[in-house]
């Protein structure tokens, strides 16, 4: 997997940092980038769980932080979740680093994260992806490395920062292949926890015609098991996956994935998506009936959300943390509104129907009238009405993936094994019209 360019931005569309690992350079592109994500990320909390935004050939996936947005640039065909999996790792280091997310503290110590960054990647390959050693270098200048800059000067110790990660890089030759994410020292808690996530991404037209569905999914292991154990994990149906991408603790043995279908690795310390996978041409189902409808008279647009929970398999579940938002053309006044629970937020063009919980067996709608000038009417209804929903369900595949039982290795006798599944919207879009 390698990237183009990767970039930071203010929340404002300052371009702060940027480097071109390959490529065409793309600069120039950024302040479209910011347009678009102003347009459909900013000022509501529905956002996707791996928001990307396409610019002609170039694909720009991003994560925000504070007041800033740490964005990559890539043109050819990689692995998404994997990228993700990097972003969310620069992520983890900064939130670990400025804990506070002081916006003045990051831009302080932006060329430590520059080093940081050029440390990360080599020619846009992920390189060092130990947490630890990246930060390392990010964390805020002490007091002593202060006044050791106003002595020697910054540029000397950045390179002595360098210079100390290059004898990092060199020891690593020498260290066992799971020491790079394992501390075989710490006592554990003797527990090991398991989360099957997974991200249903759905596009259906006005007719309810499926355009696109597919699930992307990850594997999380919270361990906190003593010295060196080996896990092996059964899932139940892996060869349905149409595409996978492992941790690196998974590389050694991954054969036996591919030929016994056992995943079977030395856990990291600590919380490690170790697996992610893709599944294409599957017929997505969810906990919820939700058929829109959308009606035009009378130079007024009126919709109708309505939702009824249903089981799946014969099993019922409750929707957690369920958000609709209705986007609609610009033109449009909301005027009268009918809602059973929740809370109703207007955004420019849009609303927010922040819904809560939907409970077993129970129904709810939201019933929304726009106005709009007569002569504009025409207009509005060759525009786009959308909605996107965003939910949490626990303990629920739809895909049917789990995990069917885990075995440990060189580990203690008695000890806590848990694993639970849980289903998210990713990318999940209804088109009225």
């Amino acid at each position: 997997m390698s990237i183009d360019t990767i970039f930071i931005l203010s929340q404002n569309g300052q371009i702060l940092a940027h480097r071109i690992f390959k490529g065409l350079k793309r600069k120039d592109t950024l302040p479209e980038f910011y347009t678009q994500f102003i347009q459909y990320f900013r000022g509501t909390n529905a956002d996707k769980e791996y928001p990307i935004i396409r610019i002609k050939d170039a694909l720009y996936p991003f994560v925000t932080f504070s007041e800033f947005i740490i964005g990559a640039i890539v043109t050819e065909e990689i692995p998404i979740l994997q990228l993700f999996a990097t972003l969310f790792l620069i992520l983890d280091v900064l939130k670990a680093s400025f804990p506070n997310e002081s916006y003045e503290s990051l831009k302080q110590n932006l060329p430590s994260i520059l080093i940081m960054l050029d440390t990360l990647f080599d020619y846009g390959y992920p390189q060092i992806t130990q947490r630890y050693a990246l930060e390392s270098i990010v964390k805020p200048r002490s007091l002593i490395q202060k006044i050791k800059e106003k002595v020697i000067g910054r540029q000397n110790l950045q390179k002595e920062t360098v210079s100390v990660m290059d004898s990092y890089i060199e020891s690593q030759a020498d260290m066992n292949e799971y020491s790079q994410y394992r501390i075989p020292e710490i006592k554990g808690q003797e527990e090991v926890y398991f989360d099957v996530i997974e991200y249903l991404n759905c596009v259906l037209d006005k007719n309810g015609r499926i355009l696109m569905e597919e699930i992307n999914g990850e594997i999380k292991v919270d361990c906190n098991l003593s010295g060196i154990p080996e896990l092996y994990v059964f899932l139940n149906q892996p060869k349905q996956f149409d595409d996978y991408s492992v941790h690196e603790c998974l590389l050694q043995k991954i054969d036996t994935f591919e030929r016994e279908q056992v995943l079977v690795f030395v856990p990291p310390s600590g919380t490690t998506t170790i697996f992610y996978y893709n599944i294409k041409e599957i017929s997505i189902r969810v906990p919820f009936d939700f058929i829109p409808k959308l009606q035009f008279l009378n130079n007024q647009v009126k919709i109708d959300l309505p939702f009824q929970n249903r089981p799946v398999r014969d099993i019922s579940y409750v929707v957690d943390e369920l958000h609709v938002k209705l986007t609609v053309p610009t033109g449009l006044s909301l005027g009268e509104t009918e809602m059973v629970q929740g809370t109703l937020q207007e955004l420019e063009n849009a609303i927010l129907w922040k819904i809560g919980k939907l409970e077993i067996d129970s129904s709810i709608r939201l019933a929304v009238t726009f106005t709009a000038k007569e002569e504009l009417f025409n207009i509005i209804q060759q525009g786009n009405f959308l909605v996107q929903l965003k939910f949490v369900v626990k303990t629920f595949s739809s895909s049917q993936t789990k995990i069917d039982k885990v075995e440990v290795k060189n580990g203690p006798k008695v000890l806590i094994k848990r694993a639970r599944n849980i289903a998210k919207s990713g990318y999940y879009e209804i088109r009225l019209n």
